[in-house]
């Protein structure tokens, strides 16, 4: 036993020598805390220094326990490097201390974010049992939230966001039965929501975003009936989105972006008649969306974007005319653009990007005079733009690439003096681009960083079946706007087959030859360059280049000829990549085979002319189909390195 003392003493000094803390100062009776921050010693040692020499005895204001408290707080966040510390730790009067508030001998509020504190929570503050308002936040506070926070049963706000607090949200919390008030956002927080945050009933406001949490959300969160603001942005939650939180009847945010939710969108949430804000982009949701969404009259906006989602979009989402931003883009979406759309008379900004929708444009998205934005890219809409669009006066951006869109562009596009973003590329279009275009002098041009454009807008009406060259007006202005929009236009041109003749790309990086007797008649032939192969390509690399190659005599369509068609194709060096340049191959898409599969193989005996140096190589070909340049590339091996 003497020998166990002996060693404790021994520690006992070790600690005093390590932190500076002398005897006397035990020996008085004064409390010492050792602070626990990640400031260098000399940063340390005047915490330390004002920490031993002040006596919680000599406080007037509040009970002892309290100072002490406060006092753990000081010494664990190294107070004397804090932003302002006026008072702590030198007046006999908490309240006078820097923005420490006390009622009643009690301390009620102790706020002191964006105060430059480093180090962690002291259990300590559990202590401070008739808090009201605790605010650490926008500090480098570290480690994890104490359990004894628990025990503040009267506090009504708990700030700890934009801080680098780790570990579990303690369960302990959820014993706060008077909070308002819970913000942990911005930090570091891992493991699973506890379930017993459902017990807090007077909660309006809970933040969680932005941190590492992970599991679901539990049901019990359905209990929160005063509930006006959730948000779990940035996590990694999972599972379904619980059904419960249809019984948050006072709900009027709800953000669940950017986790791994799956499963489907409960129909319940469509009861949610205060909700202004359901934020689901960027999980894993998949099935239909529920048409009782429609039933949210008050909601401003919808994200669903980027997510699973599949079906049709429910007409009924037209009754909610308070909404302002909808977005469904980047989902499995099908069918048409309901025409119901057009009663968001609020609306400024739709995107249905990304989705597989069919048909045509409805006229009545000319109806939505407010809108801002219009995103209908990458679907299979289908059938010409319609002139109602020219009445959408306040518009800044319209992007209608990657469809199958076609006809002319209508000279009522002209009216959108107000576009600065205008995407057309990537349909079939044709015709003469009208001379209107000129009015939209506020067109940004690709890459411009400065605003309006930001490096983000652009002019871009590259792969269509536009007329080159462009009359006068507007050839000058799209010469300014989008400079190489000529470069991409399908070719279409007429070979007697008797005599044969040339078809060449407007780059002239592309000729296909047809012989003299390779069909009988007057040969149509229509090559359409692609910005990318809009089949699979599967392990094999894309270089560059890709391109329809159609034909018909009259009506009847040409696929194949009695002799090859000789293709000689010029690339590009640096759309190669990984790409070997000696194994380029020109590939076809067997639409039998649902393959792709060298082009030289459609003709007997076909084999390839190469010129590296010139970076072009032909082929002949006797099929036509669609086309692309693809390779293999060499796996690259970095030798390991030692230490």
């Amino acid at each position: 036993m003497k020998y166990v003392s002996r060693i404790f003493i021994f520690v006992q000094v070790l600690v005093l020598v390590l932190f500076s803390v002398s005897y006397d100062a035990l020996a008085a009776g004064h409390t010492v805390y050792l602070p626990r921050t990640t400031d260098s010693e000399p940063e340390l040692a005047g915490t330390r220094q004002q920490v031993q020499s002040f006596n919680c005895a000599t406080v007037t204001d509040v009970p002892p326990i309290e100072c002490e408290a406060l006092v753990a707080l000081y010494s664990s966040t190294n107070g004397a490097m804090w932003r302002k510390n006026d008072g702590w730790l030198i007046s006999p009067t908490v309240d006078s201390w820097y923005h420490v508030s006390v009622s009643d001998n009690h301390v009620i509020d102790l706020a002191l974010s964006s105060n430059n504190l480093k180090g962690s929570i002291p259990a300590e503050l559990g202590n401070l049992i008739n808090l009201q308002m605790l605010s650490l936040s926008e500090n480098q506070l570290g480690g994890v939230i104490p359990p004894e926070l628990g025990n503040l049963s009267n506090l009504l706000l708990l700030q700890l966001f934009f801080n680098h607090l780790s570990g579990p949200i303690p369960q302990e919390l959820g014993n706060l039965n008077s909070l308002v008030d819970l913000f942990l956002n911005d930090n570091q927080l891992s493991g699973a929501i506890p379930p017993e945050l459902g017990n807090l009933n007077n909660l309006v406001v809970l933040h969680l975003e932005n941190n590492q949490l992970s599991g679901v959300i539990p049901p019990e969160f359905g209990n929160l009936q005063n509930l006006e603001v959730a948000s779990f942005y940035n996590n990694q939650l999972s599972g379904a989105i619980p059904p419960e939180l249809g019984n948050l009847t006072t709900l009027i945010d709800l953000d669940l972006r950017n986790n791994l939710f799956s499963g489907s969108i409960p129909s319940e949430i469509g009861g949610l008649s205060n909700l202004y804000s359901l934020l689901l982009s960027s999980n894993q949701i998949s099935d239909s969306i529920p048409f009782e969404l429609g039933n949210l009259s008050n909601l401003s906006n919808l994200w669903l974007d980027d997510n699973s989602l599949s079906g049709t979009i429910p007409p009924e989402l037209g009754n909610m005319t308070n909404l302002r931003r909808l977005n469904l883009a980047s989902n499995e979406l099908n069918g048409t653009i309901p025409s119901e759309l057009d009663d968001l008379n609020l609306l400024f900004e739709l995107d249905l990007s990304s989705n597989k929708l069919n048909d045509a444009i409805p006229d009545a998205l000319g109806n939505l005079s407010n809108l801002l934005r219009l995103d209908l890219s990458s679907n299979q809409l289908t059938g010409s733009i319609p002139a109602e669009l020219g009445s959408l006066n306040n518009l800044w951006e319209l992007s209608l690439a990657g469809n199958k869109l076609n006809g002319s562009i209508p000279t009522a596009i002209g009216n959108l003096v107000a576009l600065n973003h205008l995407d057309l590329s990537d349909n079939m279009f044709s015709g003469d681009v009208p001379e209107s275009f000129t009015n939209l002098v506020n067109l940004c041009v690709t890459g411009d960083p400065n605003p309006p454009c930001y490096g983000n807008y652009k002019t871009n009406l590259g792969y269509n079946r536009l007329n080159v060259p462009a009359p006068e007006p507007p050839a000058s202005f799209l010469g300014i706007k989008d400079p190489d929009w000529h470069l991409t236009q399908a070719v279409e041109a007429e070979i007697p087959g008797e005599t044969g003749g040339t078809v060449t790309s407007n780059d002239g990086n592309t000729e296909i030859a047809i012989p003299a007797g390779a069909v009988e008649g007057l040969l149509t032939i229509l090559f359409a360059p692609q910005p990318n192969p809009s089949e699979n390509i599967g392990n094999l690399n894309f270089a560059g280049k890709s391109f329809q190659l159609t034909a018909s005599i009259g009506e009847t369509p040409v696929t194949s000829f009695a002799q090859p068609m000789i293709l000689t194709l010029q690339y590009d060096q640096a759309s190669l990549g990984p790409i070997p340049e000696d194994s380029l191959i020109l590939y076809y898409w067997d639409a039998n085979q649902l393959a792709w599969v060298d082009a030289a193989s459609t003709c007997e005996g076909g084999a390839y002319t190469r010129n590296v140096d010139e970076n072009w190589l032909s082929l002949p070909i006797c099929h036509l189909s669609e086309f692309a340049l693809l390779g293999d590339s060499y796996d690259l091996f970095l030798p390991a390195i030692r230490r």
